[in-house]
Protein backbone atom coordinates (compact mmCIF):
# COMPACT_ATOMS: atom_id res chain seq x y z
CA UNK A 1 0.00 0.00 0.00
CA UNK A 2 1.71 3.12 -1.49
CA UNK A 3 -0.83 5.94 0.05
CA UNK A 4 -3.71 6.35 3.06
CA UNK A 5 -6.60 8.38 3.27
CA UNK A 6 -7.86 9.81 5.98
CA UNK A 7 -10.72 11.95 6.83
CA UNK A 8 -9.72 15.64 8.23
CA UNK A 9 -11.53 17.49 10.28
CA UNK A 10 -13.61 19.29 7.73
CA UNK A 11 -14.23 15.93 6.24
CA UNK A 12 -12.33 16.47 3.03
CA UNK A 13 -10.17 13.05 2.57
CA UNK A 14 -6.37 13.72 2.17
CA UNK A 15 -4.26 11.23 0.70
CA UNK A 16 -0.39 11.20 2.10
CA UNK A 17 2.59 9.45 0.47
CA UNK A 18 3.86 6.55 2.20
CA UNK A 19 7.57 8.06 2.62
CA UNK A 20 6.11 11.34 4.56
CA UNK A 21 4.61 9.08 7.48
CA UNK A 22 6.59 8.72 10.61
CA UNK A 23 8.09 4.84 11.04
CA UNK A 24 6.94 3.29 14.13
CA UNK A 25 10.87 3.00 15.40
CA UNK A 26 11.02 7.19 15.22
CA UNK A 27 8.98 7.21 18.78
CA UNK A 28 11.29 4.83 20.10
CA UNK A 29 14.30 6.27 21.75
CA UNK A 30 17.42 4.39 20.06
CA UNK A 31 21.50 4.84 20.98
CA UNK A 32 24.24 6.08 18.43
CA UNK A 33 25.86 3.36 16.18
CA UNK A 34 29.01 4.62 17.62
CA UNK A 35 27.76 4.97 21.41
CA UNK A 36 30.88 2.66 23.20
CA UNK A 37 33.46 4.65 20.98
CA UNK A 38 31.50 7.90 22.10
CA UNK A 39 31.21 6.82 26.07
CA UNK A 40 34.84 5.33 25.59
CA UNK A 41 36.26 9.11 24.42
CA UNK A 42 34.13 10.61 27.05
CA UNK A 43 35.78 8.22 29.67
CA UNK A 44 39.32 8.78 28.75
CA UNK A 45 38.87 12.83 29.22
CA UNK A 46 37.29 12.01 32.31
CA UNK A 47 41.04 10.65 33.22
CA UNK A 48 42.79 12.81 31.48
CA UNK A 49 40.57 15.80 33.26
CA UNK A 50 40.96 14.41 36.91
CA UNK A 51 44.89 14.10 36.07
CA UNK A 52 45.79 17.01 34.91
CA UNK A 53 43.69 19.56 36.93
CA UNK A 54 44.53 17.12 40.02
CA UNK A 55 40.77 16.21 40.50
CA UNK A 56 39.15 13.53 42.57
CA UNK A 57 37.71 10.55 40.10
CA UNK A 58 34.44 11.02 42.52
CA UNK A 59 34.52 14.66 41.07
CA UNK A 60 33.37 13.75 37.66
CA UNK A 61 30.23 12.27 39.22
CA UNK A 62 29.12 14.93 41.40
CA UNK A 63 26.07 16.93 40.51
CA UNK A 64 27.87 20.12 39.20
CA UNK A 65 30.26 18.23 37.12
CA UNK A 66 26.92 16.86 35.66
CA UNK A 67 25.17 20.02 35.17
CA UNK A 68 28.50 21.35 33.19
CA UNK A 69 28.24 18.24 30.73
CA UNK A 70 25.24 19.27 30.01
CA UNK A 71 25.19 22.71 29.58
CA UNK A 72 28.40 21.96 27.09
CA UNK A 73 26.27 19.31 25.07
CA UNK A 74 23.52 21.90 24.92
CA UNK A 75 25.56 24.68 23.70
CA UNK A 76 27.97 22.49 20.86
CA UNK A 77 24.05 21.30 19.59
CA UNK A 78 23.04 24.90 19.48
CA UNK A 79 26.49 26.50 17.93
CA UNK A 80 27.80 23.36 15.84
CA UNK A 81 32.07 23.04 16.76
CA UNK A 82 32.73 25.88 14.88
CA UNK A 83 33.09 27.90 17.73
CA UNK A 84 36.13 27.15 19.98
CA UNK A 85 35.24 25.88 23.94
CA UNK A 86 37.63 28.39 25.26
CA UNK A 87 35.63 31.24 24.29
CA UNK A 88 32.30 29.84 25.85
CA UNK A 89 33.88 29.09 29.05
CA UNK A 90 34.17 31.99 31.34
CA UNK A 91 36.95 33.04 32.70
CA UNK A 92 37.73 32.40 36.33
CA UNK A 93 36.97 35.84 38.33
CA UNK A 94 33.93 35.62 36.43
CA UNK A 95 33.11 32.56 37.92
CA UNK A 96 34.47 33.38 41.22
CA UNK A 97 32.54 37.18 40.87
CA UNK A 98 29.22 34.92 40.63
CA UNK A 99 29.67 32.51 43.01
CA UNK A 100 30.28 35.09 45.68
CA UNK A 101 33.28 33.08 47.80
CA UNK A 102 36.75 32.45 47.31
CA UNK A 103 38.51 30.24 44.52
CA UNK A 104 40.58 27.41 45.54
Amino acid sequence: MNTHSYPKKNGIKSITPKGRQRMISSYCEVQPKDYATIKHQLTEACVEYCAVDSRSFESVSGDGFISLVKQLMNAEAIVGTAVPVKELLPHPSTVYRLRGSSPT
